[in-house]
């Protein structure tokens, strides 16, 4: 495909050469093309494409159809970070799979050290990390106020990771069939989790950390957990308005801090016990 009107596409899985083309248009969009293009572990530093700065858009035609696959082995997989600590807004990713087997993070979004920001951004991507050892499917640093719907699966370590995750919107579904499905830690406050489904699991969801506030969830649908749905070791407030339990779970709820507060569910809200 040609590169036209603001648009580059992504060729033989080449992050840097397709940001690069951008930073010659001055921003735009990057086109992922229907089909699964291998990639080798890349992280994008958005300060080495100073006309792109946060002018950019990563589209493809849907989870299932946009594949980029990352391959298998030791380190992170896709990882977009800015060196030069900047406040990014209006990021979009979107239609787009990230599959692999690697050993560290699949899908990263933000420096380990909170030193770059990304504000009302959208999000809409499935990640899928296959290997046992894994640290994370997608990890989230320090974005706020963003709409992000997402499918996280993995083998090992954490699903769907929220490290400082602020004043957002989540909706979708995480597993992990050995680790936790959904972390939320650190300054990770005042989020509303509309749906998640939970399922297919060991662990579910836990809150950790005194920063972690003021987090309502919608509802909660969990099945097929080995381990807890939920796991409450914050000692902050946090609301969950609805939840269902299915079949097959292991342990509902726990509660070692704070407090939690369950409006409508299926289950004996006792289930959701402190411990």
């Amino acid at each position: 495909m040609t590169d036209v009107c603001g648009v580059v596409t992504l060729r033989d899985g080449d992050w840097h050469d397709a940001f690069e083309r951008l930073d010659e248009r001055g921003g735009g969009v990057i086109w992922v093309p229907p089909g699964t293009q291998a990639c080798e572990p890349t992280t994008v530093d958005l300060a080495d494409y100073e006309a792109v700065s946060d002018d950019f858009a990563i589209r493809g035609g849907g989870f299932g159809t946009s594949i980029v696959d990352l391959g298998r082995g030791d380190g992170d997989g896709f990882s977009i970070v800015d060196s030069g600590g900047s406040d990014l807004f209006y990021v979009e990713i979107t239609g787009v799979g990230f599959h692999g087997e690697r050993d560290g993070v699949l899908f990263r979004l933000g420096r380990d050290d909170f030193g770059d920001a990304y504000n009302s951004c959208t999000l809409a991507i499935s990640t899928n990390n296959g290997s046992p050892t894994a640290t994370a499917a997608c990890r989230l640093n320090h974005v706020l106020n963003t709409d992000h719907f997402g499918v996280h699966n993995c083998v090992g370590g954490t699903a769907l990771d929220l490290r400082q995750f602020q004043f957002g919107g989540l909706r979708g579904s995480t597993s992990s069939r050995q680790g936790q499905s959904l972390r939320l830690s650190g300054f990770s406050m005042a989020n509303v989790v509309e749906w998640l489904n939970v399922e297919a699991c060991e662990d579910g969801v836990r809150l950790v950390g005194d920063d972690c506030g003021i987090n309502r969830f919608g509802m909660l649908y969990g099945a097929n957990v080995g381990g807890t749905l939920w796991r409450h070791d914050a000692a902050v407030t946090t609301r969950l308005d609805a939840a269902y339990v299915g079949g097959t779970v292991d342990t509902v709820g726990e509660t070692t801090a704070g407090d939690v507060s369950v409006g409508i569910t299926n289950a004996d809200p006792r289930a959701f016990r402190r411990v």
